[in-house]
């Protein structure tokens, strides 16, 4: 089959990743160079992690995400993720933060609580006082 895909960020490109895989013949039309330093693709920012509060769904789409993108990296002889973990700090009850670490409890995702204290020694620029916790997860990182 012969696909055209409208798009060259990271899910028009590795759609036709997927797509020529899978033995299809792939066409991609993109509006400005590639990469395309205008795109929302086209930084060094996209950070990648478990926690996504209420969206368990999501969370467990990366899961498939890290298995896929395993084996995008052999085939491009590279690796685009730097896996450096993420913090998260909670300032008041519900907050984000919160919502994202009770959504790593259910998913049972690997994570580990500071109290202000420890993790302002840890992370010296914390300021104890300014937050009520903190918690670090290896699963996460930026992809580049």
């Amino acid at each position: 089959m012969n696909v055209i895909v409208v798009g060259a960020g990271i899910a028009g490109l590795s759609t036709a990743w997927s797509l020529a895989k899978a033995g299809h013949r792939v066409s991609i039309v993109e509006q400005g160079p590639i990469p395309n330093p205008l795109a929302a693709s086209g930084d060094h920012h996209r950070i990648i992690r478990r926690a996504y509060g209420a969206a368990a769904g999501y969370g467990r789409l990366i899961t498939e995400a890290y298995e896929v993108w395993d084996e995008m990296w052999a085939d491009l002889g590279e690796n685009h993720l730097d896996p450096r973990g993420f913090i998260c700090i909670s300032r008041e009850p519900g907050d984000e933060a919160e919502e994202y670490r009770e959504g790593m409890e259910a998913g049972n995702y690997p994570f580990e609580l500071f109290e202000p204290d420890a993790a302002a020694k840890r992370w010296p620029f914390l300021e104890p006082g300014s937050f009520r916790y903190a918690y670090f997860s290896p699963d996460g990182g930026a992809l580049h």
